[in-house]
């Protein structure tokens, strides 16, 4: 087994860490890019998913104030008048008439959870949309420390000349837009 020198760990790891960069910024930097899309581009804004999720909620509680107080409200109340006439239950049969009133309020309800369904979506849109934004400012950032880390390596390298050094230069280097990352 043969003994390095210090000179040529450090050379190997100088070769390693821009390698790493390299790879790394060409992972990140289009992730980067399509987290970074302006707020006019996005689906929908936070608060117009706050103002659907919360309009939900109140459509539900509502819908459900209506359901306990169906057979007081107009079109609905005849459904109960009907139940309670001898004479037209009679004609339309007991069974009938229940099950028409039994649909009627099924509906109801299924509407409601519908629209309750509705709000807990908007309100999971809206966190994950939070969660988006944050990770998208934080590889950002990471891509802002790649981008500099790679600019000292870059300068060490034409600092010491490739070939007394013994580092190869790295052939391709893919930097999409510099300018819109801030370093600070």
């Amino acid at each position: 087994m043969s003994l390095t020198t210090l000179k040529d760990d450090l050379l190997a790891e100088f070769r390693d860490e821009r390698i790493m960069i390299s790879e790394q910024l060409e992972l990140l930097d289009p992730l980067a890019t399509s987290l970074r899309q302006p707020a006019a581009r996005r689906l929908l804004s936070s608060g117009t998913l706050f103002i659907t999720e919360f309009s939900c909620y109140v459509i539900s509680l509502g819908g459900l104030s209506v359901t306990a107080l169906l057979h007081r409200i107009y079109p609905f109340s005849i459904l109960n008048k009907m139940f309670y006439t001898p004479d037209v239950r009679n004609k339309v049969g007991a069974p009938n008439l229940t099950m028409l009133i039994a649909a009627v309020y099924a509906l109801l309800i299924i509407g409601v959870v519908f629209i309750f369904i509705i709000g807990r979506m908007a309100r999971e849109i809206r966190l994950k949309n939070n969660i988006l934004h944050h990770a998208g400012k934080d590889i950002k950032t990471i891509v802002a420390q790649h981008l500099v880390r790679k600019a000292a390596i870059d300068t060490i390298e034409q600092r010491h000349y490739m070939g007394q050094s013994g580092v190869s230069p790295i052939t391709e280097t893919k930097i999409t837009n510099p300018a819109v990352i801030t370093v600070g």
